[in-house]
């Protein structure tokens, strides 16, 4: 016990030491005569060279040129330079601030002001790396003073300078620091209508940097504080962005198991697999399988909102493609066909060959004709659903006065593709005149609306 009262005695005894060596430079400091300060440092330091990175060194130097920028900037131009060297070198030596709470937080302060003043300076020039710099420094002092109390204004921190940093460094392209800043702001629940766009930010890049957490965490804040703006399509670019197709559709069948899909999210799962069918290089069946999950999707979105006109549509261009493929393989199959009787062989001479060559014949032929045979009855059951679909589409829209583009596009590719659908099934149906007939005047009722929504 003695022995530490006896080392903490022999500190107390350093430190007003040290304090008597530099008592001259603070007499110069009160008085505010900042060149009898800095000779009279000046004097310390060279006398004793080891004061100089001394904690008190480094706050006595701050001070004496934060009072040089001030007042005499013409007459010692690196004054700026100084004061914030020294001072960055006193917040590492001194990091519970002991000097600057007993004797002032001018260089902070300063350091704060100007670096705040260059970063706007910067700013209105678009110089953004520069900017960046001067509001993280600003950014960092402020930081301090706030947290020590030393401001006169009581916030948590300041606003302004974090604001202005995170846009100068958006705008510089630092991602990760900006994501930073407006993070703390939205941490602090600030939703003025001039931050949102910070919330969007953080979620986009959250999406593009695959950071599941990032996203999840302030995607809930987002909705939190602005439960009146539409985050689902934040959601839907992470989801898009970062979800293989397997695991969208997991995804999607685990919300509808659950029963917590709503309108919005049963369209979007719509898109992704509708998107899906497109990928390179994938078979037919896989192809059928994302237009029957994006029917689903728009299926589903349609029954939460029977007025989804958007997403009727999509349910009958769904089973359309779905009918285009098992088309195209109706048309390889009678140009396979087509191939086979072209190149048919020579039949044999001999009666029995021939007899034999024939029947071998006939068998690839039949074979070729049952492909096709199978393909009719899907073929016209999605040609039906396509038709129904996109007629209730047409149907919302249809006797509308006005229509938006939206409304527009779609009621122009509604007849378009029923007009399509109907001569198609129309000529399937050659052999019953009065359905054929009926079919016609189908065709012609659409094709007919073709140039009224252009």
């Amino acid at each position: 016990m003695k022995k530490w009262i006896g080392a903490m005695f022999l500190m107390t005894l350093m430190q007003t030491a040290i304090a008597q060596d530099f008592k001259k430079v603070e007499t110069g400091l009160l008085i505010n005569n900042f060149e009898i300060a800095k000779a009279e440092y000046e004097k310390v330091v060279a006398k004793k060279p080891s004061l100089e990175s001394t904690a008190e060194g480094y706050y006595w130097k701050s001070k004496i040129y934060a009072g040089l920028s001030k007042d005499l900037a013409a007459k010692y131009p690196d004054a700026s330079e100084k004061l914030l060297k020294s001072l960055e070198n006193y917040i590492k030596a001194d990091p519970e601030y002991v000097f600057a709470v007993k004797s002032g937080q001018e260089p902070f302060f300063d350091v704060y002001i100007k670096s705040f003043k260059d970063g706007v300076a910067a700013f209105g020039e678009k110089k953004w790396k520069d900017a960046a710099a001067n509001f993280d420094r600003a950014v960092y002092i402020s930081d301090i003073i706030f947290s020590k109390g030393w401001s006169s204004n009581k916030q948590p921190f300041d606003t302004t300078t974090l604001m202005y940093a995170g846009y100068s460094n958006q705008n510089a392209g630092n991602d990760d620091i900006t994501i930073k800043y407006y993070t703390r702001m939205m941490d602090a629940n600030m939703k003025t209508a001039d931050v949102i766009d910070m919330y969007k930010y953080v979620l986009i890049k959250a999406a593009e940097k695959k950071n599941k957490a990032l996203f999840d965490q302030y995607y809930a804040v987002s909705e939190k504080n602005y439960p009146e703006e539409k985050w689902f399509e934040y959601r839907a670019e992470y989801i898009d962005k970062n979800l293989t197709i397997e695991e969208k559709v997991a995804a999607y069948e685990a919300q509808v198991t659950a029963n917590s899909i709503n309108e919005t999210e049963s369209q979007m799962y719509g898109d992704m697999f509708m998107s899906a069918r497109n990928a390179d290089g994938l078979a037919d069946d896989k192809a059928n399988y994302f237009l029957d999950k994006a029917a689903d999707a728009y299926m589903r979105a349609y029954k939460l909102n029977t007025t989804n006109f958007a997403a009727a549509f999509n349910v009958g261009i769904s089973y359309y493609n779905q009918y285009t493929v098992l088309d195209d393989q109706f048309g390889n199959n009678i140009r396979a066909l087509q191939q086979l009787n072209t190149n048919k062989p020579v039949a044999p001479k001999d009666p029995k060959k021939k007899l034999a060559f024939d029947a071998s014949f006939k068998a690839q032929q039949d074979s070729i004709k049952k492909l096709n045979a199978a393909l009719d009855a899907p073929m016209r059951a999605k040609v039906d659903q396509a038709i129904e679909w996109i007629e209730n589409a047409f149907n919302i829209i249809k006797d509308k006065t006005t229509l938006n583009r939206t409304e527009k596009n779609v009621a122009a590719r509604s007849v378009d593709f029923l007009a399509t659908l109907y001569g198609a099934k129309r000529d399937k149906n050659r052999a019953n005149q009065k359905l054929y007939d009926e079919l016609d005047a189908k065709y012609n009722k659409y094709d007919l609306l073709h140039e009224k929504y252009q």
